[in-house]
């Protein structure tokens, strides 16, 4: 008698990853999680007003929905938060699904605090910071410098000793286009999209266009002034020590504006990284 062929059997469908990692910002909520070692990013606008607490409850679940019809239901959720409304909202969204909830500090990161307030820091800043820091600071025994490019343009500094020294924080091109339109009787509010890979001419023939070349040309001269003073402080510091590595992540770090900024390391999603790769063993 014939040897009847097996019926075949198809691969297990990709169900859910237990661990997502949530980054809450001012601007944008992220979800992320690993696909077979690769990275996969999703995002939701945060409010308009990020204090609105009932507004923090539809993004929650817009975004718990979006990571569970592309990646299946979560479980547990790495959170990292400057938005204490967001937070909150989530843990509530999370409880009503039964996902546990982990929310994570500053404090909680192996990195030795040189701040003078340890617990104000975001810990947006302290996780871009450590991940730069251990990706390619201590590896070639250097430190590192993480600058964020979102609602605010932050710099935060890692000496190769692994000690979290603080660093500077300033206004961003969407927050300087606001305040240019708020403060003046005449300027317009222009449109920014600071996470195109465009940037306008320096000369603007137009007002907006003007503004526009202005407000991205400023932040990242800015920019550029902040790193390299923070180099040369850091050496001044640690004499001899290497050059620290650079990384730039947030929205726009990839963006026309932003692309003449040196980074050994430009990630959009880099605090979302960070949360999935920080070992469980260094939190408290």
């Amino acid at each position: 008698m014939p040897r009847r062929a097996l019926p075949s059997i198809p691969p297990p469908a990709y169900h859910r990853h237990v661990r997502y990692a949530v980054d809450l910002g001012n601007s944008a909520a992220k979800v992320g999680y690993l696909r077979e070692g690769a990275l996969v990013s999703l995002r939701v606008a945060s409010p308009a007003n990020p204090r609105d607490a009932s507004a923090w409850r539809g993004v929650a679940e817009a975004l718990l929905n979006l990571a569970a019809s592309e990646g299946g239901a979560a479980t547990e959720l790495a959170v990292g938060s400057v938005v204490p409304e967001g937070a909150a909202a989530l843990r509530e969204v999370a409880a009503s699904r039964g996902v546990a909830v982990e929310l994570l500090r500053s404090g909680d990161l192996p990195l030795i605090s040189r701040l003078e307030e340890p617990d104000r820091i975001g810990v947006d800043r302290a996780l871009a910071a450590w991940f730069t820091y251990a990706q390619q600071g201590a590896p070639q025994r250097r430190g590192a410098i993480a600058v964020t490019l979102g609602t605010a343009l932050t710099l935060t500094c890692v000496s190769r000793a692994g000690e979290l020294l603080g660093g500077a924080i300033a206004v961003s091109p969407l927050l300087a286009a606001r305040a240019l339109a708020s403060g003046t009787a005449a300027l317009p509010e222009v449109t920014l999209y600071d996470e195109s890979p465009e940037i306008p001419g320096p000369i603007g023939a137009s007002t907006e266009s003007a503004l526009a070349a202005g407000i991205l040309r400023s932040a990242r001269g800015g920019l550029v002034a902040l790193i390299n003073e923070s180099v040369m402080e850091m050496e001044r510091r640690d004499p001899g020590s290497p050059a620290p590595a650079i990384s730039l992540t947030g929205g726009a770090a990839t963006a026309g504006w932003s692309a003449g900024i040196r980074a050994d390391l430009r990630d959009p999603d880099l605090v979302v990284r960070a949360l999935l790769a920080l070992p469980r063993s260094v939190r408290t």
